[in-house]
């Protein structure tokens, strides 16, 4: 069964409202990755969660990803007890005296922003491998073709030709690898 963005928004998602220091509230819903809004009220930020959540899930449908289903309520209660040094729960409570908040408000907070930051975290790390191995299979294309007289410089584009300009002057082991594999094919 297909769901439609909307049939999504109606499961029980965890969403959380965080007051800021300015008097404007942001929102998130936990389980999906990077889906959060503001507004000046807390009514505006939970409307402008509900219409990003709807882009959010719009956009993973698209790519054909998975909706993560929602935390049950049965297997978590929303009670910690948490154990902490006391210069720890000190620097909590002058922060969340410092932002007007309850400690239990500023400790969901950090707790959701460290969750949120890892998330990003791997995903930018995903995207910053995957570029780089394109380019370095260019560079080692590059170069092999160079190796092995199958390409000429005028030949190159725009592109090509400033990083054949920027990688000819030094040999590397993976124009050797490429040799090695060419000599050996």
């Amino acid at each position: 069964m297909n769901k439609k963005p909307d049939e999504y928004i109606q499961e029980p998602y965890t969403r959380i409202l965080i007051p800021n220091g300015d008097g404007t509230y942001s929102a998130e819903i936990l389980e999906f990755s990077g889906c959060f809004a503001d507004g000046n009220t807390a009514d505006e930020a939970m409307k402008n969660l509900s219409e990003a959540a709807k882009s959010w899930i719009e956009a993973c449908l698209e790519q054909g990803l998975e909706i993560p289903e929602p935390f049950m309520n049965q297997d978590f209660g929303g009670k910690v007890a948490l154990r902490l040094p006391r210069s720890l729960h000190r620097q909590a409570v002058r922060f969340a005296e410092r932002d007007g908040i309850s400690l239990n408000q500023f400790l969901v907070s950090a707790i959701a922003a460290r969750i949120g930051a890892e998330d990003s975290f791997a995903r930018i790390m995903n995207k910053f491998e995957q570029r780089i191995s394109t380019a370095a299979l260019n560079i080692v294309s590059i170069q092999a073709y160079q190796t092995f007289g199958l390409l000429q410089r005028a030949n190159l584009p725009t592109g090509f030709r400033q990083v054949d300009q920027s990688i000819s002057s030094f040999p590397t082991k993976a124009t050797r690898t490429a040799t090695e594999v060419y000599q050996n094919a």
